[in-house]
């Protein structure tokens, strides 16, 4: 502890050497604020994560506003419908809601979804100052680090790089709130360890970071162990223990209504078999160990001037040996060794919670923050080397140096944001120039419901661009219920896309796809009606069943895994069954095999169908049927969905493309199928808020209880 103290007493920075390196920071992100406006300042459709990302805001205020729970409801417009709450993380969806609401909804939401963003992404130099020097790192480093936060880029993405974030990146704009709280998350928790302060903030900074990335918040788990061990001895063991225990209590029952449900439910969430397998599995030590020397993993594509002072940061760290120095490699090997994945932990994976699904490639975004910190340590060892100089040239001299490492990121970052903004514009453009598609969706949103298909990616949907946007992107952002490409392939079903035969009649009746837009000019199969035809595009309209049909039964399966419910379910849709009308019913997940139940026959005629009410998570149908039979609504399954005939409750089942079925008795009948968050989320959801609410009132207590549990501990030990 020595050690430490003299090296932070001796080479405390003066005033100088504050304003430069304050300065440092400034450069970047000044940049930064003027290159990204056009995030801002260009209101285009999104055409990656984020078009769900912004649906998800729409679909929450539309909720709000209906009376429905905005903290679970169901989406219809993608995928056959998701429960995208239930499983996904949604403070950041909810606070533009809130912002909105505050502002009186005078301000559009894409503005304040994008305002959101912009925010987020040029302030984060700020969380990192803050973190690190709330957890003791000196102004030099803490500065430095900032600096260079947002120059990141990797051969693979997904990290803290702003590639993630942007327009033309990945869209990841939850993340964004996760890495600013996973910051803020660690600097609480290291204060309250080392200092026992802040026990309410540790709590409320550990329940967002869980109610906003659940990823991320995973990722800071073993950081905060890493934490309570660094420090541990003797004397302060159960002191610290009872500290992080207490904060992981209190954060677990304010977020429970989250995470608990998500956990029994959690095979009607779908991890996609199409996806690389590296997506899920990461790419193995060898080849992330080479991405991290040869400067891919921070500086791809550039000069590996980041990586030059990770180097510098860790042979530094190694040398200091401050407590600092030790967390940070602690931090990076540990990060590093999770990024690893499945390739290298082989079984081991397998004894980490919810591995099932885990995404390893993630982790690269815990190996970015480990680097900030090893960056910062980096730059300050380049202001101990001046030391022989004056306070005033130190501060200049090292400012320089570090400038000049930056300014081929810098460069780097400034092209790719032009880049950025000239596809952005690119889109505007074709957008504004396109009335037709106006014209057709204008079209689109006065038709009866149905789903609407505009082609894939692997087909005549690609021909239909705006720039880079497709106009099935548009049908997202005008929530228009469609069958188009999945971006999260959240519902079991939703892989089943990729092989709708847009030439098979029987396709379009069991995805209730009701209306096509196509190229004028390309030859469509003749069941497809044209319903408004423009220069550029046909409008078609094709006849279904709608949102629900009788069909026959063939049997009833039992499936233990998704891959297996997945694959049967495309052999099924591929082969001439559908066309037919016979399905099979699943009892998912179980043991594998047929079962002995009995087969049902279609309704004579293929009854009657009247929709009466279709609603975003409530469906109202008139049906009739001479026989007992088994009706079909093709929206995804998922068990909150009740059903009633009658005014009676009947217990649905899943079957085939993972759809909803229910038997339905001779006669006509009255069914009404409604999306509900169960009861035990909305309990746990109290019980959170009335936690958090007391910790807040109580705040003052914990800092006593601690003292007194401190000293209690002292005097036991003194004792021994």
């Amino acid at each position: 502890m020595a050690r430490t103290d003299r090296f932070s007493l001796s080479d405390s920075p003066g005033r100088w050497t504050t304003v430069v390196f304050l300065l440092l920071v400034l450069l970047p992100s000044v940049l930064n604020a003027i290159a990204l406006l056009p995030e801002l300042s260009i209101p285009v459709p999104n055409l990656n994560d984020d078009a769900h990302h912004y649906l998800f805001v729409e679909r929450a205020s539309e909720a709000l506003a209906n009376g429905e729970n905005p903290l679970d409801h169901w989406v219809p417009e993608v995928e056959f419908g998701v429960p995208q709450f239930f499983y996904y993380q949604h403070v950041p969806h909810l606070a533009v809601v809130a912002l909105h609401r505050l502002l009186l909804k005078q301000v559009a939401l894409l503005t304040l979804f994008n305002l959101i963003r912009y925010i987020l992404l040029i302030g984060f130099p700020l969380t990192v100052y803050w973190s690190m020097r709330r957890m003791g790192f000196s102004t030099v480093a803490g500065a430095m680090a900032a600096a260079v936060s947002t120059l990141f880029v990797s051969n693979k993405g997904f990290g803290l790089e702003y590639g993630s974030y942007t327009w033309s990146g990945f869209g990841m704009y939850t993340q964004l709130w996760g890495v600013h709280l996973s910051l803020i998350t660690l600097a609480c928790l290291d204060r309250l360890l080392e200092r026992g302060e802040g026990h309410v903030s540790a709590v409320i900074a550990s329940s967002m970071l869980g109610l906003s990335h659940l990823v991320y918040s995973y990722m800071i788990a073993p950081a905060a162990l890493l934490l309570l061990f660094m420090g541990l001895n003797r004397a302060n063991a159960r002191v610290r223990i009872a500290r992080i225990a207490v904060t992981a209590m209190l954060a677990a029952v304010i977020t429970a209504y989250l995470w608990l449900p998500f956990i029994p439910l959690k095979a009607y969430l779908n991890a996609s078999v199409y996806l690389p397998r590296w997506r899920y599995d990461s790419f193995g030590a060898s080849e992330i160990l080479t991405w991290l020397v040869n400067g891919d993993m921070l500086d791809y594509g550039r000069l590996p001037v980041l990586t030059l002072l990770l180097a510098l940061g860790i042979v530094s760290a190694i040398v200091a040996r401050t407590r600092h120095a030790r967390l940070s490699l602690g931090l990076l090997l540990l990060w590093l060794v999770l990024y690893f994945g499945r390739p290298t932990l082989g079984k081991l994976a397998d004894l980490l919670p919810m591995n099932e699904g885990l995404p390893f490639h993630r982790f690269i975004g815990g190996v970015h923050l480990a680097g900030l910190l090893l960056i910062g340590l980096g730059g300050e060892w380049v202001w101990l080397q001046l030391a022989a100089l004056p306070e005033r040239w130190r501060a200049f001299a090292a400012g320089l140096i570090l400038v000049a490492l930056m300014v081929p990121a810098l460069q780097e970052r400034q092209s790719y944001y032009a880049l950025n903004k000239q596809l952005m514009e690119r889109a505007r453009n074709a957008l504004d120039a396109d009335e037709d598609a106006r014209t057709i969706l204008s079209a689109l949103k006065r038709l009866p419901p149905g789903r609407t298909y505009a082609g894939l990616r692997a087909n005549w949907g690609k021909e239909l661009t705006f720039g880079d946007l497709n106009f099935f992107h548009l049908l997202t952002f005008h929530r228009i219920v469609a069958v188009s490409p999945p971006y999260g392939s959240i519902s079991l079903g939703s892989d089943l896309i990729w092989h709708f035969d847009d030439r098979n009649p029987a396709h379009y009746n069991l995805f209730n796809v009701r209306y096509v837009v196509a190229p004028s000019g390309l030859g469509m199969p003749t069941f497809l009606r044209p319903l408004k035809e423009t220069p550029r595009y046909t409008l078609y309209q094709t006849e279904t069943s709608g949102y629900a049909g009788f069909v026959a039964v063939i049997g009833q399966k039992g499936v233990a895994s998704q891959s297996s419910l997945f694959f049967q379910n495309r052999d099924w849709l591929m082969s001439t069954e559908p066309a037919a009308g016979k399905f099979v019913r699943y009892d998912y997940p179980a043991a594998s095999g047929w079962t002995e139940d009995p087969a049902t026959a279609q309704c004579p005629g293929g009854g009657k169908i009247r929709e009466e009410r279709v609603l975003p998570e409530q469906l109202d149908l008139h049906v009739e049927c001479p026989v007992a039979s088994t009706l079909v609504l093709k929206m995804s399954y998922h068990p909150n969905w009740h059903v009633t005939i009658d005014g009676r409750e009947v217990r649905p089942f899943m079957i085939s493309a993972t759809f909803i079925g229910l038997d339905v008795p001779a006669g006509m009948h009255q069914i009404r199928a409604e999306y509900r968050s169960p009861g035990y989320k909305t309990g746990l959801l109290l019980i959170g808020a009335f936690t958090l609410l007391a910790i807040i009132r109580l705040r003052k207590r914990f800092a006593r209880l601690d003292s007194i549990f401190s000293s209690t501990i002292a005097s036991a030990q003194h004792r021994e």
